[in-house]
């Protein structure tokens, strides 16, 4: 981040932990007039500092299942590769190249594992002559932290957001009307975009849309806004630690999430059935750096790891926590 100064990361910062921030609260958090706070953040987007700006759904209140699918390749061709991914896009939500034990991981949204089944098989008709082995599992619960490395603190002080149930208590599947939809396929890509105009695209009102974003961030459907941040222009990379233990108590647990929640270079962290017991994210400046917190993570917990591995994600080709839904009109 050599070209950015102190103003521009916390600008980048403020923008992560809700993007939907007036100019005016953002040039006072970080010490600007609210003219310098605009320009400094339309300059961060045309330079590509900042992709677009995401709105993060918990989709399992949608009643979607998230199923996380890694696939390593063989005989691939870079014609073949592009036209798979392609593929891919057009029926999942998160595709995502990946260097090391696998080739790409996919996210995709499903109502049931019927669904899911159609959607592989299909999948596995056309290139299974392609595909060396795949990895299935479904995503139960993901914790998504703030940024805070970006103003370089030693360790995180912002809650996560988290997708997902912790308990069966929390299981409630909730009901979204045709504007409610409309407006969500609006902010998944546009999340900082102004309430009128989002009135204008979907032909409603403005205090209509307010109202309705209001309600779905209390149903627990919109969790947040953040900036969608273009790593490689940082100067960071991206990579999965995917670890099973052994012998983990509750309380052992407990302990191992909280060391992760608080790494101030954690991004993701995902529970799942099937899979590894815990895979968690960073980005991190080199792989030195994640090779030292590896050390780190061994020498806090080595008693309780059984195995672990890696991977580094080098390209991210579609995200979205919106699936397509079929809204029944009343």
């Amino acid at each position: 981040m050599e070209k950015l100064d102190l103003k521009d990361r916390k600008i980048l910062y403020e923008l992560d932990i809700n993007a939907r921030q007036t100019d005016n609260e953002i040039a006072k958090k970080v010490g600007l007039s609210r003219e310098a706070a605009r320009y400094r953040v339309d300059k961060l987007v045309k330079e590509g500092y900042i992709n677009y700006f995401i709105t993060i759904l918990n989709s399992m209140k949608l009643g979607f299942e998230w199923y996380r699918t890694f696939f390593k390749f063989q005989n691939l061709s870079i014609e073949k590769e592009k036209e798979i991914i392609e593929w891919l896009k057009k029926r999942a939500s998160w595709v995502t190249k990946v260097e090391g034990i696998w080739d790409l991981n996919t996210g995709i949204f499903c109502k049931n594992v019927y669904e899911y089944r159609d959607i592989i098989n299909e999948f596995l008709i056309k290139y299974s002559s392609y595909i060396e082995k795949y990895d299935v599992a479904i995503v139960t619960k993901m914790w998504h932290y703030h940024r805070d490395y970006l103003l370089n603190k030693k360790t995180k002080n912002s809650s996560a957001d988290i997708m997902g149930f912790s308990s069966k208590e929390e299981y409630k599947i909730e009901q979204i009307d045709e504007i409610d939809y409309k407006i969500l396929q609006v902010l998944v890509k546009n999340g900082n975009m102004k309430t009128i105009d989002i009135a204008r695209k979907i032909k409603s009102t403005e205090i209509v849309v307010r109202y309705r974003i209001k309600k779905l961030s209390e149903k627990g459907i919109i969790l947040g806004f953040r900036a969608f941040l273009n790593i490689s222009k940082l100067n960071y990379r991206y990579f999965k630690l995917h670890v099973n233990f052994k012998n983990l108590s509750q309380k052992n647990k407990e302990e191992i999430l909280s060391y992760i929640h608080l790494h101030p270079k954690t991004v993701y962290t995902t529970e799942l059935v099937g899979g590894a017991d815990l895979e968690t994210e960073y980005q991190v400046e080199n792989n030195e750096e994640f090779y030292s917190y590896i050390q780190d993570f061994r020498v806090k917990f080595g008693e309780f790891i059984k195995s672990y591995e890696f991977m580094e994600y080098t390209n991210e080709y579609t995200f979205s926590y919106l699936p397509e839904m079929k809204i029944t009109k009343k």
